[in-house]
């Protein structure tokens, strides 16, 4: 969920930055067309080159709306990881990433991190306490089909006491036949029961022999078998990580790469541009070619604001195959029961403004 929201977020970031960047250029267009104007009323340019100007900026203004609509949907998305129901207040206010986009990438070998990834990974954990689980089924199973022998022993004290009838009295002698201790009340029985005048002992040994016992034989075969499923598993598992952490890394440098010649095409787009912008007004070039110019560096800005997210995806993608996600956002579950973030160590923040309008689909003019 962490990675999903993380993701999101870079999303909404790039969103409203290519937002911005298309917003820019129609502003851009726009001043064009004001000199364009000006000078086709000086005679120095043709009224034809007006037109073009305009088409220009009804282009543009059409990549404004279409950025516009990302942004709504990258923020709702976001808003949907983050709000508890669709009552929540925060549906109709602008969400603004204010974390700074760019990151250091982290910088770490193939081995050492399929080894963190190995030891970090939650399904690595999972799969280790029900093979610790299995393996106690197991041991009570094999010892089910073994030969069980029980010895035991009791000892029981009674306390006996009772009132003297005619029967108990000799006809002969006229004598009682019942020995004294046993004749009286409950005092006289608890007497007996203290002193313990009429113990009695029971020894015994029980041998069961698991002769034909097929449950515990199945149910020691089901163990075993379940132990080769989740050793199969395990491997299974280890193969699927060892792949996420070599494409992770390999996103990572491919992301840099990428992030290092988006800005160096931008950078020659703006110097082409305002080249070509020099030329025009000095009137050795055409106003199709400053058109040309300044799209290629519309599309070179773009470029490069998704690479940087691209990078920062990367890092997030890296950090969930190597099971750092927690970490890396300060967020404890050491104790087992709850989750706990760090107000002061948050890796992403933002904002939350008022919509121009209730009940806008888009929270943004």
């Amino acid at each position: 969920m962490i990675a999903s929201v993380e993701q999101a977020y870079w999303n909404l970031a790039f969103a409203l930055r290519n937002l911005q960047v298309q917003i820019d250029a129609v502003k851009q267009a726009r001043t064009q067309l004001e000199s364009n104007q000006r000078l086709v009323a000086q005679g120095v340019l043709a009224p034809i080159d007006v037109v073009a100007a305009r088409a220009q900026i009804t282009t543009f203004e059409q990549n404004v709306y279409i950025a516009q609509e990302l942004v709504t949907r990258a923020e709702n998305q976001l808003k949907t990881l983050m709000l508890p129901n669709r009552t929540a207040e925060e549906w109709s206010r602008a969400l603004t990433p204010v974390s700074p986009i760019s990151l250091d990438p982290p910088r770490i070998g193939l081995e050492v991190a399929v080894t963190e990834a190995l030891k970090n990974r939650p399904e690595m954990s999972q799969l280790t306490a029900s093979e610790e689980i299995n393996k106690i089924d197991e041991d009570f199973f094999r010892n089910q089909t073994k030969p069980q022998i029980d010895v035991f022993g009791t000892y029981t004290a009674q306390g006996l006491a009772g009132t003297e009838t005619a029967r108990a009295i000799n006809p002969n002698t006229g004598l009682s036949q019942v020995p004294p201790n046993l004749v009286g009340g409950y005092t006289t029985s608890l007497g007996n029961l203290i002193a313990q005048d009429y113990p009695t002992y029971r020894f015994g040994v029980t041998i069961n022999l698991p002769w034909g016992n097929t449950t515990a034989k199945a149910n020691l075969g089901r163990t075993l078998v379940e132990a080769k499923r989740l050793g199969n598993l395990r491997e299974q598992a280890e193969i699927v990580i060892e792949a996420e952490v070599r494409n992770a890394i390999q996103s990572l440098r491919s992301a840099e790469a990428r992030l290092a010649s988006a800005l160096a095409t931008r950078s020659a787009a703006e110097q082409l541009y305002e080249s070509e912008q020099r030329q025009f007004r000095a009137g050795t070039t055409t106003f199709y070619l400053v058109l040309q110019r300044q799209t290629e560096l519309l599309e070179a800005r773009s470029r490069e604001l998704l690479a940087q997210t691209d990078l920062n995806r990367s890092i997030s993608e890296f950090q969930r195959a190597t099971g750092t996600t927690l970490t890396a956002n300060n967020v404890d579950v050491s104790d087992g029961r709850s989750l706990t973030v760090n107000p002061d160590k948050r890796k992403f923040a933002w904002s939350f403004r008022d919509a121009p309008a209730a009940g806008n689909t888009s929270s943004r003019n």
